[in-house]
């Protein structure tokens, strides 16, 4: 059974380096390369998550250009000070 500390480890991504000796150009490149793949299945995700809440459709473009209903401005309402 998994606890609260392991779920969570499980949703946040990590690119170990405790292998490697950044000081050396070649563990550097590995470091490069383990925190570019990090961030390319990151970005897939996300793209996938907007896609399924029809945000953005298969090429990435957005479904709608309208804002919703709750981010438009008031119309004709005015805020009296003092």
């Amino acid at each position: 059974m998994q606890g609260p500390v392991d779920a969570a480890a499980a949703v946040i991504p990590s690119a170990p380096f405790d292998d490697l000796d950044l000081d050396r150009p070649e563990d550097e490149e590995e470091w490069e390369r383990r925190v570019m793949a990090l961030a390319a299945e990151r970005i897939a995700a996300e793209r996938v998550r907007l896609e399924r809440m029809g945000i953005i459709d298969a090429n990435g473009e957005l479904v709608s250009r309208e804002l919703p209903a709750d981010m438009l401005p008031e119309s004709e309402t005015t805020v009296e000070t003092g």
